[in-house]
């Protein structure tokens, strides 16, 4: 009998070989979408190379997750679970990835892991009504009912939550996991940077399994400074580059003021769809679709740093992470400085960033050093400092159409804090 078995070329991990029901699931909608969805968001707009999907990135989470649990000599029905968990991890992002997420909670309710959870369980399809004519492949959850898998414990995987042991969770959510390593590693590579360089192999063989938990050896705690520090960097210089996030903020604009009797389930969207549905909308949302394809962003006004802001402004601030309260003040903004509506946003990162990354402070990995368990900062400060940082570099920014920028940063400073 002829093995099923596909052999993918990775630019990254070289040649990434699927079997078995594996070659079924990559095949599904769920994942055949993923080719249409950046992984960066609008990351090309600063970093050109910057085009890779989240396809390549879920293969590239299994392809790690597979190569740690040979290494560890996880039991088969275990490392089936764990690798069926990092190949569809991220099935449920929305068209630009991360970049519509605050949309997604805020008009929905959920965030790309819960409608991850749904596909897999088999609560929600991915198609839209007139699609199913034309597409007779089967599900991921049709894919996994047929092969007995345990979907629960796939999608407690994905959530980071114990399945059976902790290390299965800890290998695909932890300080040092597979989706993070394959994201940073490639990240780096399309943007052409140089943060993301990490000695994965070195990393893989200092890893071990102690006391039901994922840890390393003494010797592999400079290449866990090295992630911990990309990490840092990628998000600061990457991730939540400038550029980049005003162009996101310009896009979640165009999405804020939909009505709720609008069926615009987006996240079944692929990028390319979302951007056409605006373009037909008109208006306000043409334009800003329009500025985003040629490049011609909004600027920053007004930033400020956690350094800059005082105890009273810094109530302010925890002020406006409330959704409404900061859409007031836009529109107060935009009337005291005549400006029309949705060309003057403020943006409040960390909050979001949290959201969208609970793992950026996240140093906690312990050592095995002469057969006693130690913590990360028993051997470098290289953890603390990471924990200490604020990423990214503004707590606040003002972002307006260029030709109202310079009345702005005038005086929006007094008007924003009084």
């Amino acid at each position: 009998m002829t093995e099923n078995c596909k052999v993918v070329r990775d630019p990254i991990h070289g040649n990434i070989q699927v079997k078995d029901y594996f070659v079924d699931l990559l095949e599904t909608p769920e994942i055949q979408r993923l080719y249409n969805i950046k992984q960066l968001g609008f990351a090309h707009l600063v970093f050109p190379g910057a085009h890779h999907t989240r396809l390549e990135h879920s293969l590239g989470t299994y392809k790690i997750a597979s190569q740690i649990s040979e290494i560890l000599n996880i039991e088969d029905s275990e490392r089936n679970i764990l690798t069926c968990a990092a190949l569809l991890h991220d099935i449920g992002h929305g068209p630009f990835s991360h970049t519509l997420e605050s949309i997604l909670m805020e008009k929905f309710g959920v965030d790309h892991v819960d409608l991850t959870e749904k596909l897999v369980l088999g609560e929600y399809e991915i198609f839209e009504s007139d699609e199913k004519k034309f597409i007779k492949s089967q599900s991921v959850n049709q894919i996994l009912n047929k092969n007995n898998m345990d979907k629960e414990g796939i999608v407690k995987i994905i959530r980071g939550k114990t399945y059976r042991k902790s290390y299965l969770s800890q290998i695909l959510n932890s300080t040092i996991d597979a989706d993070q390593l394959d994201y940073l590693i490639r990240d780096a590579y399309y943007t052409g940077v140089a943060y993301g360089m990490i000695d994965i192999e070195r990393l893989l063989q200092t890893l071990i399994i102690h006391e039901g938990n994922l840890t390393i050896k003494r010797k592999g705690v400079s290449v866990v400074e090295n992630i911990l520090m990309a990490r840092d960097l990628m998000y600061s210089s990457v991730y939540f580059h400038k550029t980049v996030r005003i162009a996101e903020l310009m896009l979640s604009k165009a999405l804020e003021g939909l009505p709720d009797t609008e069926p615009f389930e987006f996240f079944r969207m692929t990028d390319a769809e979302i951007i056409n549905k605006l373009m037909k909308m008109g208006d306000f949302r043409y334009e800003i679709i329009t500025r985003i394809k040629y490049r011609r962003l909004f600027k920053q006004a007004y930033s400020a740093s956690f350094y800059d802001l005082d105890k009273q402004d810094m109530n302010v601030i925890k002020n406006l992470e409330n959704v409404n309260e900061r859409r007031q003040k836009e529109r107060e903004l935009e009337n005291a400085f005549n400006i029309p509506k949705g060309h003057l946003i403020i943006d409040i990162p960390r909050l979001e960033l949290l959201k969208a990354e609970p793992r950026i402070d996240k140093t906690d990995i312990s050592v095995i050093d002469r057969d006693k368990v130690k913590k990360l900062d028993d051997f470098t400060p290289v953890a603390k400092a990471i924990r200490s940082r604020i990423t990214p570099d503004w707590i606040v920014m003002i972002i307006t159409d260029e030709k109202y920028r310079e009345t702005v940063s005038e005086k929006v400073e007094e008007r924003l804090f009084n």
